[in-house]
């Protein structure tokens, strides 16, 4: 049987597409399991943690995002990243930025059960319905009890931001953005 050259380029093609695939499917960072909430209510009500699990670590995300959330130098560039009315003006250390507001937060678990990381999420105007952590990691689909998974680096704790976004941007186009950790 003889085989065209067009049929014999398209059969490369189509297996040098098939081991990409399998590359960067294959080649993906380990999840994570973790909870997620948009509230300490909606954590106490999915019965995964006790009421003074979900209370104590949405104090701790809650404070940790202060020095975690993206930062904006102006309202516009925040607002144009999380949506008007999601971001407010922040006065620390004598300068003014502008933070999202935080929308939620995530539970890690930490080697034995008992320890948990928490940090705070928020939720941008690309993917409204999404979480994402202060570092831009999008969190999987959240199941009805506030399980879902996360890159195994992104549960970390995020380190404190020292620098603000320059113009709008988080994630993908921001350039400004800096942090103490890199």
């Amino acid at each position: 049987m003889q085989v065209s050259t067009t049929t014999k380029t398209a059969i490369i093609a189509l297996i040098a597409a098939f081991i990409i695939y399998l590359l960067v499917a294959g080649g993906g960072e380990d999840e994570e399991q973790a909870l997620a909430f948009d509230s300490v209510e909606a954590c106490i009500a999915s019965g995964e943690r006790e009421e003074s699990v979900c209370r104590d670590e949405f104090a701790k995300a809650q404070k940790l995002h202060a020095d975690v959330a993206p930062r904006y130098a102006r309202s516009n560039d925040c607002y144009s990243d999380f949506g008007r009315d999601r971001c407010y003006q922040h006065n620390s250390g004598g300068s003014s930025v502008w933070l999202p507001f935080m929308l939620g937060y995530m539970l890690a678990p930490r080697g034995r059960s008992s320890f948990v990381s928490s940090q705070p999420l928020y939720r941008t105007t690309s993917d409204p319905n999404g979480y994402r952590t202060a570092n831009n990691a999008r969190l999987g689909s959240v199941s009805a009890n506030g399980r879902t998974s996360v890159a195994k680096s992104k549960a970390t704790r995020p380190a404190a931001r020292t620098r603000t976004v320059a113009r709008g941007g988080f994630g993908a186009r921001a350039t400004g953005r800096g942090s103490a950790g890199g």
